[in-house]
């Protein structure tokens, strides 16, 4: 087996951020779907762009609201172009601080990366 010189590889880390009270239900997935039901104003939308079944989707949305203690996000039932489904005020409050939370964290943990182990 050839050896790979140091100098051709880069070290590199990864951080996982996730906030919950019992069960490890909001992280980065979640966050996802939730900015693409921001954008999309359907859940059925944001899970064919995540190639994700809407089935599963509900799962893990009532397992974090279970969690939290509130809703994250309401469907509205429509008519002949179907239904919306939008973030609560609290989910979007919610998504909110877990965006900007995870932002500095990542950037808080980069620069320890780089203390610890320098380029």
């Amino acid at each position: 087996m050839e050896e790979i010189k140091k100098e051709e590889r880069t070290l590199k880390y990864h951080l996982k951020l996730r906030v919950y009270y019992d069960e490890r239900n909001f992280g980065p997935g979640m966050a996802s779907l939730m900015k693409l039901v921001r954008e999309r104003g359907s859940l059925s939308a944001a899970c064919q762009e995540l190639h994700m079944a809407y089935s599963k989707a509900w799962k893990i949305i009532n397992r974090a609201e279970e969690d939290l203690g509130f809703s994250l996000m309401e469907g509205k039932r429509g008519g002949e172009n179907g239904g919306t489904t939008v973030l609560t005020e609290e989910g979007e409050k919610f998504l909110n601080q877990y965006l900007a939370f995870a932002e500095e964290a990542e950037a808080a943990v980069e620069e320890l990366f780089y203390k610890y182990f320098p380029k």
